[in-house]
């Protein structure tokens, strides 16, 4: 028997709570496919680090500061550590919505893996779904590229971040789209 957060997809993962915003939805009452694309960028910074974390405000843990939202797997904060010189750009999504996601009070989870490790990109899968692992809303992936501040160009990542990567490493998701 499994111990922790379930999820009908993956087995090993990341899981980010999100809280939902009332304006989170559209027109048609569930949220918007634009807003599921900001979902998975916040739990990726939550799971993986701020690409940002450099020039951050400094996060104050306790009862009115950051809230631990993370659990499962720990990820390396290879992202945060990098940002100082790196930018971590988007360089693909594929994204399957599967069923409509309505505004709640409580949140919603996102599960993360780390699927595959190249020398310049890292591709992050996901899935949106309750808590409970009732219900799957969005199965999706990212590839994030490594690039050079002060080059512009892409870069490989170093011994270090492939190493930390490549220790959680799972299956990736499950696309319909790769049957």
């Amino acid at each position: 028997m499994r111990n922790g957060p379930t999820n009908p997809l993956l087995t090993d993962f990341t899981r980010v709570l999100l809280e939902l915003r009332w304006g989170d939805m559209d027109a048609y009452g569930h949220v918007n496919n634009v807003t599921q694309m900001q979902l998975l960028e916040e739990a990726r910074v939550r799971a993986l680090g701020s690409p940002t974390q450099s020039r951050d405000a400094v996060a104050v843990p306790g009862a009115h500061g950051a809230a631990e939202v993370v659990s499962g797997l720990p990820m390396p904060e290879v992202f945060g550590a990098a940002s100082a010189t790196t930018e971590l750009l988007v360089a693909a999504h594929t994204v399957e919505y599967r069923s409509p996601i309505s505004y709640r009070p409580g949140p919603i989870a996102v599960d993360l893996v780390v699927s595959e490790v190249k020398p310049a990109s890292v591709t992050i899968g996901y899935v949106v779904c309750e808590p409970d692992g009732s219900r799957v809303f969005t199965v999706a992936e990212t590839v994030i590229a490594f690039v050079d501040t002060t080059t512009g160009r892409p870069r490989r990542l170093t011994e270090e971040e492939i190493a930390g990567l490549s220790e959680v490493v799972r299956e990736p998701v499950r696309l319909r789209s790769r049957r």
